[in-house]
């Protein structure tokens, strides 16, 4: 439990460069990425945080209504928790890799890890993007990086803002307790983080943003 109160402890909303806001909890990263056409959000935290999401959205001046889409790092409670209510909120289109959004759907049950160990509330995603695929609004583009190995569907996105910086909002590498050879729920784990390891090398950006802190 004292995980979870660190995961969603709320912190001020703060610029990271022109178009973009940080608007997640302390440990936990949903980035706003906005435009005069609307914006983007990445990630939702717990459902627990959903509020203080939306919240944050706010206090930097814009709102949650005005969010296009939703997009999706991995289909866990602390990155896709608060999906469900910020897509009933905002009535945005949520995206996500084909595995995400199957264990969206699902509500995080049937992990290849953990089982039926953490739910969090279903949703349904809208939209199933493909790796390299792009999506686009108000002068940016967002482009899907398929970086499995966390969970089969983990998603990196990299961006390139209205006025031509670039940022990686990258999913987690991390294999905690992992069993890496022969494991029977996930037979390509080892060579999946291993080309996740060199896609994410292969991006030369201005802005690195992580998805959560720990």
């Amino acid at each position: 439990l004292s995980l979870f109160k660190a995961w969603a402890k709320p912190i001020k909303p703060f610029q990271i460069t022109e178009g973009v806001w940080y608007v997640g909890t302390e440990n936990l990263s949903s980035i706003l990425l906005t435009t005069p056409a609307g914006h983007i959000l990445i990630d939702a935290g717990l459902d627990e945080s959903a509020p203080q999401i939306k919240a944050n959205i706010e206090a930097a001046g814009f709102r949650l209504t005005d969010v296009r889409y939703l997009l999706n790092s991995h289909a866990r409670l602390d990155q896709a928790g608060g999906m469900a209510r910020l897509k009933a909120w905002s009535g945005a289109q949520l995206v996500a890799s084909q595995p995400n959004a199957d264990q969206m759907a699902r509500g995080g049950r049937e992990d290849f890890a953990l089982g039926d160990a953490l739910p969090f509330p279903p949703v349904t995603t809208d939209k199933i993007i493909h790796n390299q695929e792009s999506i686009s609004l108000g002068g940016i583009t967002v482009t899907a990086l398929f970086t499995p190995g966390h969970l089969p569907g983990s998603t990196s996105w990299r961006v390139t803002l209205r006025n031509g910086k670039t940022l990686i909002y990258a999913d987690s590498l991390a294999t905690p307790d992992y069993l890496l050879i022969n494991n029977k729920n996930y037979p390509d784990l080892v060579t999946d983080i291993q080309g996740s390891f060199k896609t994410l090398a292969a991006q030369h950006v201005d802005i690195f943003i992580a998805n959560k802190g720990d």
